[in-house]
């Protein structure tokens, strides 16, 4: 056995266009020969209950050890990779797809756009949206630990982000992680730009990311919530019809996305 792709998300109550984004994995994860295996919310129960409890119960906390321990556990099984896609991400051009092998393990670069009063600022940083595992791998041992450790000392109630992409950008600072660099990370301003067709934070992405990308994280803890704007203006909702739209705009645009 090879590779496994692994994704989870609640069975009832899925928004469609969380729905079109799994199933663009699962296509995609067929079409390359490899084995796709769904959790629903039963990867809570692979998390300590003490971990639980200090988590506050956050999906996002609760979620970032189930996926390493789900990882874990498939290369136990007898995968030679298992590779993790949160159940927000949308392949768009599923031809052109490739995840790395040439490291043991792989995480996500992380452009991230958001909106001050002077316009647009950009930061990098590092997700865990998709990663990749290779049997034998050290990473994925010492990264279990230290989520365990930071939410068993980190003073509660802990940022959703702490054992995701805060600790994950931090370590980068002084351990230069391997990172797949065809998949974008796309935040509320950039969902939004998107969904309308383009926008200044569309032209900041493309002019900052400056590679092809052929996958999307839509950040779906984001949904329904109102997002502010420059003063005097409303904020808008981010609702699924956004999230719709802008799944549209990507799988017509394709590989062309990024001109």
């Amino acid at each position: 056995m090879d590779t496994v792709i692994v994704q989870s998300y609640r069975r009832e109550d899925v928004p469609g266009w969380i729905g079109r984004s799994m199933a663009s994995v699962e296509s995609w994860a067929r079409a390359r020969g490899f084995d796709y295996r769904f959790v629903g919310d039963e990867i809570f129960d692979l998390v300590p209950s003490w971990y639980r409890e200090r988590a506050g119960h956050s999906v996002l906390l609760l979620t970032d050890l189930g996926r390493l321990i789900l990882a874990r556990d498939l290369l136990a099984e007898g995968y030679r990779r298992a590779v993790w896609f949160d159940a927000d991400v949308f392949i768009f051009v599923p031809e052109r797809l490739e995840l790395p092998r040439d490291r043991p393990f792989y995480l996500c670069r992380e452009v991230w756009l958001e909106f001050t009063g002077a316009g647009v600022e950009i930061s990098e940083r590092v997700n865990n949206c998709v990663c990749a595992f290779e049997r034998g791998n050290s990473f994925l041992r010492f990264y279990i630990d230290a989520c365990q450790q930071l939410i068993r000392d980190w003073p509660t109630p802990a940022s959703p982000l702490i054992v995701g992409t805060q600790f994950l950008t931090y370590l980068d600072r002084i351990l230069r992680l391997p990172r797949i660099g065809n998949i974008g990370l796309f935040g509320p301003y950039l969902v939004r730009d998107v969904s309308r067709g383009g926008g200044p934070f569309v032209d900041a992405f493309r002019q900052h990311f400056r590679s092809p990308i052929y996958a999307v994280n839509l950040c779906a803890s984001s949904r329904n919530k109102s997002i502010p704007l420059a003063q005097g203006q409303p904020p808008f909702l981010l609702d699924d019809i956004v999230f719709d739209r802008a799944l549209d705009a990507l799988a017509a645009a394709g590989e062309r996305f990024m001109d």
